[in-house]
């Protein structure tokens, strides 16, 4: 709980991030709203693609925050109110009416986790929530300080990465009770890990924002394995095989000197075993520019971060207990902002095919041989380049593949060819994974709004939350 000891460097902040709004890159078309009276900002407005062919609602939260994917079930979104907020919201799934609202005691709810009638999520400062799909809270948690990854869960437990604050600031990974929020065990961790725990059959695993992979016994959190791949994502894990991507650093001439380039590689691995030997997918290699703090640290987005930081607390070097270098070296991440909103090029295996995102280039490779099936860019030619415009993970049902991207696109996409289905600009910044069901994609954006956008094909459905479900691995 950082806010209120620092309202000065809070205020400055803000407006500081909204010098910043203004100088961005302009997203456009901008999306086509029915005119008409003013209404509550917190009430659903009409929405349609200028091309006329994908309707739906958008409804504004107040503060203008970079919000987190929503989770849909029993008919409702639930979403938190963004980075910095102390708000989490349910929604009508189908009009975008407001259902209720509960206030949190500490700031940046995360993407949540719903099953059973019962939502988990975590505050950024610094608790594990639990409420009923109705709003009432069941129990909640102080954890540590800053919790920059989001909850799984799975029969019964709900299972969360946290720094011990209060100690010597080692991390752990922890299963807790999901009804009374007893603490089963924990497990130490190398550090913060990246996004969320991914849960497979008894085994659970996390990838570390400094590199390394872990993975544990879901009964009793004991280690089967722990190894340093320069990971930058979480994992995929299916036919036991555990599938990720990861950085590389190569010396390359510019001019009459050499400079250090990053690139980055899907790769797999045996999920169950140690020392098993890494796979790299060929024909997945790439320049990484977005996991190079130095290209990315004069940008826009990275002084952004920053300045979402400082007003909820974590001016400067001052990050709590994070420790900001691992995440700098391996992800190009410096803020707890940039590691909260952070995703990587997480993969999806649907139906025997691996789908990722790697920076601005959506793909499908065949998991079992490593073929490459096809890839597709969808870079913005009508911007100039930064490092930072990538797309979102992709969620994959019906055949379609969905993807948001930074310079405000919602794509879907052929899973069997890449073949773009339909585009719509919604004129807002995606930064996480869309979520689809009941035939509706829906997304949360960097500047506070939430977008239903109507299908028309009610077999669209079945990604209900980041990652697909509670458990992170898909469906």
């Amino acid at each position: 709980m950082k806010r209120g000891l620092f309202p000065i460097a809070a205020a400055s902040a803000l407006l500081l991030v909204a010098g910043l709004l203004q100088s961005q890159p302009q997203y456009s078309p901008q999306p086509q709203i029915r005119p008409g009276r003013p209404v509550d900002p917190m009430q659903p407005v009409p929405f349609r693609a200028r091309d006329g062919r994908i309707s739906g609602w958008k409804v504004t939260i107040p503060g203008d925050r970079p919000l987190a994917t929503p989770a849909i079930a029993e008919g409702k979104l639930y979403l938190g109110g963004g980075f910095g907020s102390d708000e989490f919201y349910a929604f009508d799934a189908v009009s975008g009416r407001r259902v209720w609202t509960y206030q949190t005691a500490d700031d940046g709810p995360t993407a949540a986790v719903v099953e059973n009638g019962l939502i988990a999520f975590n505050t950024e400062s610094c608790e594990l929530e639990i409420l009923t799909t109705g709003g009432r809270p069941l129990w909640k948690k102080w954890l540590g300080d800053p919790l920059m990854s989001m909850p799984a869960m799975a029969d019964g437990r709900v299972y969360m990465a946290f720094p011990d604050s209060r100690g010597r600031g080692t991390y752990y990974l922890a299963a807790f009770d999901l009804r009374g929020g007893a603490e089963i065990w924990r497990s130490a961790l190398p550090g913060e890990i990246i996004t969320a725990p991914v849960v497979d059959r008894d085994r659970i695993y996390v990838a570390t924002v400094g590199g390394m992979m872990v993975a544990l016994n879901r009964r009793d959190g004991s280690r089967i394995w722990e190894e340093e791949r320069n990971a930058t994502s979480a994992p995929a894990i299916w036919n036991e095989k555990a599938f990720f991507s990861r950085r590389e650093a190569s010396q390359v001439r510019q001019g009459s000197t050499m400079a250090t380039q990053q690139t980055e590689v899907l790769a797999s691995k045996a999920a169950a075993t140690a020392a098993s030997p890494v796979v790299d997918v060929a024909g997945t290699e790439r320049n990484a520019d977005y996991l190079d703090y130095g290209k990315r640290a004069q940008g826009a987005a990275e002084a952004r971060s920053q300045a979402f930081d400082s007003a909820v607390g974590f001016a400067g070097a001052n990050k709590g207990s994070a420790a900001m270098a691992p995440a700098q070296a391996n992800l190009g991440q410096a803020s707890v902002h940039g590691i909260w909103s952070y995703q990587g090029s997480k993969p999806f295996v649907v139906n025997g095919r691996l789908y990722s995102s790697m920076g601005d280039t959506t793909q499908c490779v065949d998991a079992q041989s490593g073929r490459v099936l096809w890839s597709r860019n969808l870079r913005d030619a009508r911007r100039p380049g930064y490092p930072d415009d990538i797309l979102t993970p992709p969620a994959v049902v019906n055949g379609k593949v969905f993807v948001g991207t930074r310079w405000g696109s919602v794509y879907a996409l052929s899973a069997e060819t890449g073949d773009v289905i339909w585009k719509v600009d919604i004129g807002e910044p995606v930064t996480f994974q869309p979520a689809v069901a009941m035939g509706r994609v829906y997304v949360g954006t960097d500047r506070g709004s939430v977008f239903c956008l109507e299908t028309g094909d009610p077999r669209d459905d079945g990604w209900m939350m980041w990652g697909g479900n509670a458990r992170h691995n898909g469906r």
